[in-house]
C-alpha cells in the first residue's frame, strides 16, 4: 500500500527554481509526482526545471514565470496549468523574500514589497489553486511560514509580521475548505542552509548552530521531506497546523 499516494499528483510550487522551493519539487518527483515550478527569475527558472525534469524531451513545460504579487498573472498562470496538465490536485505556496529593517528604519516601498509577495503573494496563490481544487473535493495546500513567524527577533518587522500572518490565514483557509475535503496546513522552517543565509557572518551562523539542540543547520530537503507528508494521505486528518522544523530551536 502506498500510503503517500502522490503518484501522477500535479502539484505547482511558487519559489520552485531555488533553495526550499527547488528541493520541494525535487522530492515530489522522485516519489512520482509532476511537480510544476513556478518563479519570477526566468533564468534560475529554466535551469531549475532542468534539474528536476532531466530525461523530459520538453522541459519547459513544467516551469512557469510568474511573480505571485500580481493576481492577475497569477489565476493566468493556474489557468495554463490547467490547460497544460488538468486541475491541480495539491499546491505549496513557498514564495517568499526576507527584509531586514526596524520600526523606525523600514520605508513604505520595503514594507509593501514583503507584504505584496509573502502575504498577497500566498493568498493569490492558494485562492487560485482552491478554486481548481474545489471541483475534486480533495486535495491539499501547503504554505510556507517561518519560525520568524512564532517568535520576533530585532529588525525583521516586515517579514516577522507577513510570516506570522501565513500562521493564521492557513488556518482560516482550513476552516474555509474543510467542508471540502481540502486540507490546508504551513510548515514553519527554522535556520535553513539556503542562499539566504550565505552572506551572513561566520561567527553568527556558528552562534546559531550552538543555540539549536541538534547542533546544526536544516537542510532545505529535510524541509521538504514535512512538505511530502503535509500533502500526502499520510496526514490526512490533519488541517490548519503549523508544523515546526528547526532543530528544536524555539
Amino acid at each position: 500500500m502506498n500510503l503517500l499516494n502522490i503518484e501522477g499528483a500535479v502539484i505547482p510550487v511558487s519559489g520552485g527554481a531555488s533553495g526550499i522551493g527547488l528541493a520541494i519539487c525535487k522530492r515530489l518527483r522522485a516519489e512520482g509526482a509532476i511537480p510544476l515550478l513556478l518563479d519570477f527569475n526566468a533564468q534560475s527558472l529554466a535551469s531549475a526545471v532542468r534539474e528536476v525534469y532531466p530525461e523530459a524531451s520538453e522541459p519547459g513545460r513544467y516551469g512557469y514565470l510568474l511573480d505571485v504579487s500580481d493576481s492577475k498573472a497569477v489565476d493566468a498562470c493556474f489557468a495554463d496549468i490547467q490547460r497544460d496538465h488538468g486541475p491541480v490536485t495539491h499546491a505549496v505556496a513557498n514564495a517568499g523574500i526576507a527584509q531586514g529593517a526596524s520600526v523606525l528604519e523600514i520605508t513604505d516601498e520595503q514594507w509593501q514589497r514583503v507584504m505584496s509577495v509573502n502575504l498577497n503573494g500566498v493568498m493569490y496563490f492558494c485562492r487560485a489553486a482552491a478554486r481548481q481544487l474545489v471541483e475534486a473535493k480533495q486535495g491539499a495546500i501547503v504554505t510556507t511560514a517561518s519560525i520568524a513567524g512564532l517568535m520576533v527577533k530585532k529588525e525583521r518587522i516586515a517579514y516577522t509580521s507577513s510570516k506570522a500572518a501565513i500562521v493564521n490565514m492557513t488556518r482560516s483557509m482550513a476552516t474555509d475548505l474543510g467542508a471540502y475535503g481540502i486540507r490546508v496546513n504551513a510548515v514553519a522552517p527554522g535556520v535553513i542552509e539556503t542562499s539566504m543565509q550565505k552572506d551572513k557572518p561566520a561567527s553568527v551562523m556558528q552562534a546559531t548552530r550552538e543555540r539549536v539542540p541538534l547542533e546544526r543547520l536544516g537542510s532545505p530537503d529535510e524541509i521538504a521531506k514535512v512538505v511530502l507528508f503535509l500533502l500526502s494521505d499520510m496526514s490526512s486528518y490533519i488541517t490548519g497546523q503549523t508544523i515546526v522544523a528547526d532543530g528544536g530551536l524555539t
